[in-house]
């Protein structure tokens, strides 16, 4: 039966090139849209994703039309810095690092520096944290320690402050064996890898990140890009916040400064769903009406074959063909068809998906669309099958003679 559908699918390939180009056509960007979707799956459940229960960031910032001059902002980091140091005394509060905003997950994109190892350069993300910075996101060593307690080395030129690195970045300075130990040159400076973490992200659904994570300490007090995170107790975030508000407008004029606190739970949260957003508005959206005038293409395109084999259909039922024996062949042939033009769709898009992903992923991607595909093509050959087999055979004759 098989061998007879794709010889009569053979024998009328020409009014059928329409119907095989559209489902090729149909069949790769449902691969493009779900690949692209197994992606940002894999991604946000890979490794690298962190913790951000209970953690706000704090900042102070300054209003720019008061125009202050630079030791009166300098003095006012100070100020903060201070301010900083006696909260940790509160009770709604865990723990306070120091970092820089880089190194903060959800609040900046991430920006790539030159590092130097064997005398070949390198691309890495540089945060500046310390040690409670780890304990407050607590992102996995795999190899090594952290920095220290409370930064404990000596900062003299002559030695080399510790740094922990990403397993991503070991890979790519391709060191055989293990990197503990080895030196890394960063502005002006050597430091030697203490400790090696499985990996960072700054998104849920980003990608894992080439980093370096050098002490704290090293970056200097007046930058712009020093931050403080705070570990607050939990279900105690209003507490802390009504408690950080009023502290800081103690010490702070509010002609001059305002105070900043992001709760990175709620962040995360909300470019979560503004990721999802924009997912479902340029992918999800689209899809749902490819699918829908996909359908509606095919069906008609093979009502209206179905319609010009009238004859054919009356002459095999009046040589004893089934009803069903019909309709099996007529949802046949455009199950045969769909997939040729996916095993076609396939190879072309093989080659153009450079950029896909290899693994479950892909895997996941090809098999969603074969389903779909195979579904797709069942429904739209369906309700056209169907009509073929209430055919009466004296009137297809009479009609098509």
């Amino acid at each position: 039966m098989i061998h007879h559908i794709i010889k009569l699918i053979w024998n009328r390939r020409r009014s059928l090139v329409w119907i095989f180009a559209e489902q090729m056509l149909v069949f790769g960007v449902m691969l493009f849209i779900f690949t692209t979707f197994a992606g940002d799956i894999s991604r946000r459940y890979s490794k690298g994703n962190i913790h951000v229960d209970n953690v706000a960031k704090i900042d102070i910032r300054e209003f720019h039309e008061t125009q202050l001059d630079e030791e009166e902002l300098n003095a006012s980091k100070i100020q903060f810095r201070n301010m900083v140091e006696r909260m940790k005394e509160w009770q709604s509060v865990n723990l306070i690092a120091i970092c820089n905003n880089r190194a903060i997950p959800y609040m900046n994109s991430p920006r790539l520096d030159s590092i130097s190892f064997r005398e070949r350069r390198f691309s890495a993300v540089i945060n500046y944290c310390d040690e409670a910075y780890y304990r407050i996101f607590s992102p996995k060593l795999t190899e090594g320690e952290w920095f220290g307690t409370g930064d404990s080395f000596s900062t003299d030129l002559s030695d080399n402050p510790p740094a922990i690195i990403t397993q991503l970045l070991a890979e790519r300075l391709e060191q055989t064996g293990s990197a503990i130990g080895q030196n890394i040159y960063y502005n002006g400076r050597t430091y030697r890898v203490t400790g090696v973490i499985e990996a960072f992200k700054h998104r849920s659904t980003g990608r894992q990140l080439a980093a370096l994570f050098i002490p704290a300490s090293f970056l200097p007090e007046e930058s712009s890009d020093m931050a403080y995170v705070v570990q607050y107790k939990k279900r105690q975030f209003d507490e802390f916040s009504n408690a950080f508000l009023a502290e800081f407008y103690k010490n702070f004029s509010r002609e001059h400064f305002s105070p900043e606190i992001i709760d990175l739970e709620k962040a995360k949260k909300q470019i979560n769903f503004f990721e999802f957003s924009i997912n479902m508005y340029f992918l999800g959206i689209p899809t749902l009406f490819l699918l829908i005038f996909a359908f509606l293409g095919t069906f008609g395109l093979v009502w209206v074959q179905s319609k010009k084999r009238m004859s054919e259909f009356g002459l095999r039922m009046a040589l004893g063909c089934s009803v069903a024996r019909l309709q099996r062949t007529v949802i046949i042939e455009n199950l045969i068809l769909t997939v040729f033009a996916m095993l076609l769709g396939l190879i072309v898009v093989a080659h153009l998906y450079t950029f896909a992903p290899k693994g479950w992923e892909w895997l996941a991607a090809v098999g969603v669309a074969v389903v779909l595909m195979i579904l797709f093509a069942g429904f739209s050959a369906w309700y056209p099958a169907w009509k073929a087999s209430k055919v009466q055979p004296v009137e297809a004759l009479k009609i098509n003679g």
